[in-house]
């Protein structure tokens, strides 16, 4: 007997002494540094294709335009929209019909003293030389186009969570870069010579589906090349990255008013990260290469990082490893049987996929649609990014106020801004419309905080065994969200048409912001493991404030990666 137990001693001593040589990934990375040379250098590799991924999105506003339009004089040569002479002016007012608010009809023509459908239309240039819409004449019956040519950029992107999330994993965070930057370069590139509006949308699902995948996979790599405390710096670079090219995009398109030379015009630069192809422009992720087994080129990396650094590097880094997993993963129906078990979670988790979706819808809403505000959609698109930046930034502020507290006043905050832009609609005359457009950005202020925000708080209201399953269903909820966005300003028309959104808008925030009362507090809280953890009383054990650790530094990696992921539905 005192043999076996000498034994066993023994065995456990050098079990512990085995693990005490061990050199875990996250301690390497803090003694390399978060902000050296290195790191310097790879964020602006990293996060410059970022300023041609931020046109993506929100380049079909000026796509898409708004062009005054009637239709075309089948006997008068080269009509335009313009009135060219009295003559002109004689046989416009005695073939196009005018409507009771004074202006021409869009898609009737008067032929033998009848009213008649016309095919061909002529648009009027003074903003837009040229748009989808006219090139492709999505006027009249073929007007709800519009909206389908914006949701096919969403839909690509939605079938890009699907079907990529799991590639980086797969090939490597690298080469799937390579690949989507190659690939968002062909298909912008090509997108100007689309010779109809379904091939238009084509390009436009690629251009979603690659965007995504890029944006997703950049975001990994700049959190896997720091420690845990600071990963979620790089979100904020990428978010204000994001912005400034968004103010870029103004800039181009207002000098270039014809979409075709506008996208090839954003689209050209696209070619210069294709050099990323080199290796030594942008190298794999050390910890990718450790989690397939290839320790050796991960170490050369390292080094690599080392050296740039001027950090000496004496550890035995043939001991490095990514630790111990604390869990093991369970299968689809055990992860489901356990949320269900739980009531509390069920109403938590119908409460945050309500949130996702209502922010979603509202933002791409806000953003896809600034141009149906009236004013000069350049001024318009300028001040909704400024509103962005400073809702993102917001965020920064998410420990001093507490997460609750925060989520609820942005949706409050949006709520009633959208509600006030029903004064100048309905009671104000148009000398008034910058009210309206004052009240709608501060509503897209608002959804902004939220949006930045709401990813981080759903990762820490849900245990470790449902986290990734419901991170997947909330992401799959932004996306419904984003799709159905364009649609709301195209279904009504007249002045019901410009209130309906904002009604809408109002009403979805208020209540998402009345059930968000039932979420608990989550600031400076242990996360839950188990559901177990959650089925007990709400009084969660809290961190002293001299405890180092903070709510996203107890995720274990996987956790952390399904959680960070989420800042990839701003693109």
């Amino acid at each position: 007997m005192n043999i076996h137990w000498s034994q066993d001693v023994d065995s456990l001593v050098t079990s512990k002494r085995a693990d005490s040589r061990i050199m875990d990934y996250d301690d390497l990375i803090k003694k390399l540094g978060n902000f050296g040379r290195f790191h310097i250098r790879l964020y602006i590799v990293l996060f410059f294709p970022i300023i041609f991924n931020s046109f993506s999105t929100p380049i079909i506003i000026f796509f898409i335009g708004d062009q005054a339009h009637r239709c075309k004089i089948p006997d008068w040569q080269n009509d335009t929209f313009a009135i060219q002479s009295d003559q002109h002016a004689e046989i416009v007012n005695s073939s196009i019909p005018i409507n009771p608010d004074g202006k021409y009809s869009e898609c009737e023509l008067i032929q033998n003293g009848t009213k008649e459908k016309c095919t061909e239309w002529v648009y009027d240039l003074s903003t837009f030389s040229n748009t989808v819409p006219s090139q492709f004449n999505l006027v009249c019956d073929r007007n709800m186009f519009r909206p389908h040519a914006m949701t096919s950029y969403f839909i690509g992107y939605a079938a890009s969570t699907l079907f990529m999330s799991i590639i980086g994993d797969i090939i490597g965070r690298r080469l799937e870069c390579c690949i989507c930057l190659t690939c968002l370069f062909i298909t912008n590139i090509s997108m100007p010579f689309s010779t109809s509006v379904y091939m238009f949308a084509a390009f436009r699902f690629f251009d979603g589906f690659f965007a995504s995948s890029f944006y997703r996979t950049t975001f990994i790599m700049g959190l896997e090349f720091v420690s845990p405390q600071l990963r979620l710096v790089p979100g904020t670079i990428i978010l204000i990255v994001y912005c400034l090219g968004a103010y870029i995009l103004i800039l181009i398109a207002y000098f270039i008013r014809d979409w075709r030379w506008l996208q090839l015009a954003v689209a050209t630069p696209m070619a210069i990260p294709l050099i990323y192809w080199w290796p030594k422009v942008l190298p794999e992720s050390p910890r990718w290469l450790l989690s397939r087994g290839r320790k050796k080129e991960a170490i050369d990396i390292l080094k690599m990082v080392a050296k740039i650094n001027n950090t000496p590097l004496d550890d035995d880094l043939s001991l490095l490893t990514l630790g111990q997993k604390t869990e093991d993963s369970k299968p689809l129906l055990q992860i489901l049987k356990d949320l269900f078990h739980s009531r509390k979670l069920v109403i938590r988790w119908i409460i945050v996929a309500l949130n996702w979706f209502v922010i979603a819808f509202i933002y791409y809403g806000l953003t896809m649609n600034v141009g149906k505000f009236g004013g000069s959609l350049f001024s318009n698109y300028a001040v909704s990014v400024t509103a962005e930046l400073i809702g993102s930034l917001m965020c920064l502020l998410l420990d001093k106020t507490g997460r609750k507290p925060f989520h609820i006043g942005a949706l409050m905050g949006g709520s009633l801004a959208c509600f006030l832009t029903l004064i100048p609609l309905i009671l104000l005359d148009k000398s008034f419309n910058w009210l309206m457009i004052t009240f709608a950005m501060i509503g897209k202020l608002g959804v902004s905080a939220a949006f930045g925000e709401i990813y981080i708080y759903t990762c820490e209201l849900f245990p470790t065994v449902l986290r990734s399953f419901i991170m997947g269903l909330s992401g799959a909820g932004s996306r419904v969200g984003s799709i159905l966005s364009p649609y709301l300003f195209y279904m009504a028309s007249g002045t019901f048409g410009k209130i309906l959104p904002f009604l809408l808008y109002g009403i979805l925030t208020f209540v998402v912001g009345i059930l968000s009362f039932k979420l608990p507090e989550t600031t400076m809280t242990k996360l839950p493991q188990q559901v177990d953890d959650v089925n007990v009383d709400e009084k969660t054990e809290t961190f002293s404030s001299s405890d180092e650790s903070k709510n996203l530094n107890d995720l274990t990696e996987n956790e952390t990666k399904e959680c960070t992921e989420m800042i990839e539905c701003k693109d």
